[in-house]
Parts: structure tokens; sequence; C-alpha cells
């Protein structure tokens, strides 16, 4: 299978690294059409996440690291190809995006946004059309195979999102969250989780807002508002400071956080974006910790037997995928197949169509869904060879079939 990815996590790169790595949505479009125009890859996709970057592809015709060196890392960088980087092919690369979907490779074991994530990769590779039938069924396989695990395996015993091991972690430190003061930085999905969580735990909560999505935000019950520049004068009430947006600018830096916070005061500052929001010499300032991301990771250790569970299950849909991969080729011989028996039996049908007491337009109609439905059940049926004959074999078949159908309209 020319199927490969390359890319980089949090298993590779710490979060000081990771972020020179981070994706915006422009550089994302601009990368896709140099691999399509450039590299004359068939298709691609690219995940670009906190704690991955990764770019799919599908029948690429140059060297993957190449790919990400020139495209991502850039020339300067090339040493770090090494260490940074990981490349899967064929085989390898399915099975990983299998289990990648399910939340297994995550940072937080068997979290749930991943999917969301692979989701929203796939529409946009969509929308902005660098995908391929390949990439497009390979994923959306994966997606379905990780909500069928979801659905009937425990992969964790608890909530899997970040927010949730977060607020999980610092209880273990801190003790009871009951009644802390907590702003949330970002108004995004993340923060808003992050809010839900603090909010379980009775803290009291505040969210940024900027003023132009004022008419658009989505805010939790029970939350405070914020206006985002307004944020450095709420800052001296708080004792947790959590800021999740995807913006390439410090949130929160260490001057104007020294100027505003009370002299004495513990501060805990925990910061979910990749670009960081924090500037990382906050941590120098007394009474104040900064955590990242990287701090409330939660590994696999011990979870052997969900794995294999796991693996077990998605076994079903790598072989699904791999089937449709071998059979792909032959769809345009199955269409034309499909073709030629919808035509003889639209007009074997034509004096039963003229037989009926209906006007022109309800008969085009009729004709069209018994052409269409003809087409359907011919596929299906041939499609179905592939439970039963080898790849050459049915290679075979069909063009006993295709031979048979050209002699019948003959």
């Amino acid at each position: 299978m020319n199927i490969s990815m390359v890319g980089i996590d949090y298993n590779t790169a710490n979060i000081e690294d990771r972020e020179h790595f981070s994706l915006t949505f422009e550089k994302q479009l601009e990368i896709a059409k140099v691999i399509k125009e450039r590299y004359h890859s068939s298709g691609c996709i690219i995940v670009s996440t906190c704690n991955r970057t990764e770019i799919w592809f599908s029948e690429l015709g140059t060297s993957e690291l190449e790919c990400f060196s020139q495209l991502v890392i850039g020339e300067n960088a090339k040493e770090t190809m090494d260490s940074f980087c990981v490349c899967r092919q064929g085989d390898e690369a399915v099975n990983y995006l299998m289990e990648l979907g399910c939340g297994i490779h995550s940072q937080i074991f068997g979290e749930d946004q991943i999917l969301t994530q692979l989701k929203q990769a796939m529409q946009q590779a969509r929308e902005y059309q660098y995908i391929d039938s390949v990439l497009e069924c390979l994923f959306r396989i994966a997606i379905t195979a990780a909500k069928k695990v979801k659905t009937n395996i425990q992969i964790a015993k608890s909530n899997t999102s970040l927010p949730h091991a977060i607020v999980e972690q610092l209880e273990k430190e801190q003790g009871d969250l009951t009644g802390k003061s907590c702003l949330v930085i970002g108004n995004g999905e993340m923060g808003r989780l992050m809010a839900q969580n603090l909010l379980e735990k009775k803290c009291e909560v505040w969210m940024t807002l900027r003023q132009y999505k004022k008419s658009k935000a989505i805010i939790p019950e029970g939350s405070g508002v914020v206006l985002y520049d307004d944020r450095y004068e709420h800052i001296a009430a708080m004792d947790y400071i959590f800021s999740a947006t995807k913006s390439h600018h410090f949130t929160i830096n260490k001057n104007t956080f020294e100027n505003k916070r009370r002299k004495g005061k513990n501060y805990y500052l925990i910061d979910m974006a990749i670009p960081r929001d924090i500037e990382p010499s906050v941590e120098e300032l007394d009474d104040v910790r900064v955590f990242n991301m990287d701090y409330f990771s939660q590994e696999a250790k011990g979870r052997e037997n969900v794995l294999e569970e796991t693996r077990e299950l998605l076994s079903e849909y790598v072989d699904e995928f791999k089937q449709w991969y071998q059979f792909r080729n032959l769809a345009s011989t199955v269409d034309g197949i499909s073709d030629i028996v919808s035509e003889i039996t639209d007009a074997k049908l034509t004096k039963v169509y003229k037989s009926i007491d209906i006007s022109k337009e309800q008969q085009e109609q009729l004709q069209s869904n018994v052409q269409m439905a003809t087409k359907k059940a011919v596929s299906k049926i041939i499609f179905g060879l592939r439970n039963v004959l080898q790849v050459d074999q049915c290679e075979e078949v069909l063009k006993a079939l295709e031979q048979s159908a050209m002699y019948c309209v003959k």
C-alpha cells in the first residue's frame, strides 16, 4: 500500500520543541498545495494538534522526511529530523491510525478529543480538495472503528479529557478545590470543557471573552465573564489561571503579571496550549507555579488487556480497509458492468413504462429510480465477490462478466 505518514508527537518532542511545529490553518493549506503540486502526491491530510503534527500521504513520489523537512521544519533545522520525526508506511501506518483514533496513542490515555480532531482534519482536506479516495476511505474507516471501540470497550476508567485529567491531578496535589477562584482564558472547546470541570468541583469560575465574540459565545452556566482585554485586572484575586487559546502570542506575560499579582499570594498557572500561551519566564516569579500539558500525561502502563482487546476489534476494520484498497482498481470495471445491466433493464421495461398511466415527468423519474437501483444491486453483488474469491480470481471473473455484458449490448 502506498500510504505513509510522517510527524512528531509528545513521545519524540517536548513541549518547547513541539510548539515550533504547530501549524496555523493558513500554513496547513499552503503545505497541502505544495505536496499536491510539487511532490505530486495523490492526496494528503494534515493533523495538527497540541500533542502532534502529522502529514498523511497517498501515492507520494518522494521521501516523507524530505517533505516534512522542507515544508514544516525548514532548512536550518534538518539536524532535528532523526530525533523528532517518525515515519510509517503501509500496514504500520494503517494500524497506527486505527489506534490513534481510539486515543491509545494520546497523552491522556483513551481521550476523546483526538477523534474530533481526525474528523476535522479529514473535513478540511475534503473541503479544500487535497484529499483523495484512499485517504478518505482510510480516515472514514478509522473514525468508524474508533466509535465502535468507544462503544464496546472501556478504554479508560473515567472521563478522558485533558481538562478532567488536569482537575484530577490538581486535586491530588492541592486538595479540595471547592471555592477556589479560577480564570479560564479562551472560549474555545477546550476552554469550555475546563470551565465545566471546574464548576463541577464547585470552583468560582470566570471565562475570558473577546468583545467581538460576545453575541456568539457559549458560556457554561454558572461561569462569570471577563473581557479578554481586561484579564489582567482580575488576576490578583485568582488562585488558578488556565489558558487554552490558539493564539500565537502570549496571553500572560511576565512583566504585566508581576505588576498585577498580589505579593505573597500563591498562584497556579496551567498552560493548555501549543504554542504556549504563558510566557515561560513567568515561572521565575516567587510564589508562582506554571504547568504545561506534559505535566498531566497519563501513560498506558498496566492497560495491556485493554490494548489487546482494542487491537483485536480494530483488526476487523484494518482488514476491511485492506480489502477495499485491493479492490479499488476494479471499481471502474464494476461501474461499467452496472451501467450496461442498467441499460438492458431499462430497455426491457420500455413497454412497461408506457403501459403505466403516469405523466412524462413521472415516467422519467421512475426510469431514473429503476436504473439507479439496478446499478446499486449489481455493484453490491459483484463487490460481494471479495468475500469468496481472491483478488486475482475476482479480476478473472470481472473480465469475463465485462465481456459478457458487452456481448449482450451488441
